[in-house]
């Protein structure tokens, strides 16, 4: 059970009034005579706690109500004994008679604390039963928040070409174990492969036109913003090709800048662009041949018979 500040200033607020009023008013009987007491009273009090805490929360066992009836029952005996006090320091009536005016026989401080009660006692009461429930939501509600589901994001326009691939999407981290399935295109299947080696930041695949046809990201970088310069790349390596009289189409070629490593390779008409950290092992350079294959079967399947002929040797690498 858990009380915040807030409902603890209520239970002392409506406490006080309890006391304080009915001492206001002794020793006026308002036109009442003094109580005598009965257990057939106390047993009434207790069923009128139980009805009024049944309001409160309707969904309660009979167990939980008679505990609630029974805290609220020693509530407001505790307010009486505390009347009781005040009245026998404030008014000068002996102890033993002030505790029993404040407890049982005072009739207007006892009717209106009996009134009171329940409502005082509601946030301890509601703490009481609800309180692992409220927990337990509030834990779920926190995991929830933490761990949630990536949804896919960051689609980029969709090509208005009938034989483009539908839009990227984002994917989450893969891991190392997860395996390639065949419910997904060429592209994709390609960069997801990427995508599991460790220390791969993009991997992606984009068009003649830089068009992203799939991409995979970790972290906070955007294949948007890198697929262009496949394109500058490669426009500015044929040039210098050209100037040293070279013929031929760069197939692949990488930059080591810093910690980061940009390797673009072309098969078919596609660039596979992989922006990964810079090790000195081989394993990501074997997966982006084995990421060219997957690209180059899959457009030979799918995009085949809308080439040219002789497209494959067009741009077979000339190193």
């Amino acid at each position: 059970m858990e009380l915040t500040g807030k409902n603890g200033l209520w239970v002392l607020l409506v406490s006080s009034l309890l006391i304080v009023i009915p001492m206001v008013i002794f020793p006026a009987r308002l036109g009442m005579s003094l109580a005598t007491g009965s257990f057939v009273y106390s047993a009434i009090e207790i069923i009128y706690y139980a009805v009024v805490l049944f309001l409160f929360r309707p969904r309660t066992t009979l167990l939980q109500l008679l505990q609630g009836a029974g805290l609220t029952f020693l509530y407001r005996i505790i307010l009486g004994t505390l009347l009781g006090l005040l009245i026998a320091l404030m008014y000068n009536v002996g102890f033993t008679v002030a505790l029993t005016l404040g407890v049982s026989r005072y009739l207007p401080a006892i009717l209106m604390q009996i009134a009171g009660a329940p409502f005082a006692i509601r946030p301890v009461y509601m703490a009481m039963i609800g309180g692992d429930i409220e927990r337990r939501k509030h834990y779920i509600k926190e995991y929830r928040a933490a761990a949630p589901i990536k949804a896919e994001t960051n689609r980029p326009p969709a090509s208005r070409h009938e034989n483009r691939p539908a839009p990227i999407a984002e994917y989450p981290p893969a891991m190392s174990d997860v395996s390639i399935g065949s419910d997904i295109n060429g592209f994709e299947r390609a960069v997801r492969y990427l995508g599991e080696h460790h220390a791969v930041m993009i991997a992606a695949v984009v068009d003649l036109e830089g068009l992203l046809l799939a991409a995979y990201r970790r972290g906070n970088f955007d294949p948007a913003m890198w697929a262009p310069l496949s394109l500058m790349f490669e426009s500015s390596h044929r040039k210098i090709l050209d100037r040293t009289g070279e013929s031929g189409q760069p197939s692949r070629f990488d930059f080591t800048f810093g910690s980061r490593k940009l390797t673009i390779a072309r098969t078919n008409d596609f660039n596979l662009m992989v922006l990964a950290n810079h090790e000195e092992d081989d394993l990501l350079g074997i997966r982006i041949t084995q990421a060219m294959e997957i690209i180059r079967k899959y457009a030979s399947e799918r995009y085949g018979h809308l080439q040219p002929s002789g497209t494959e040797e067009k741009y077979v690498s000339n190193t």
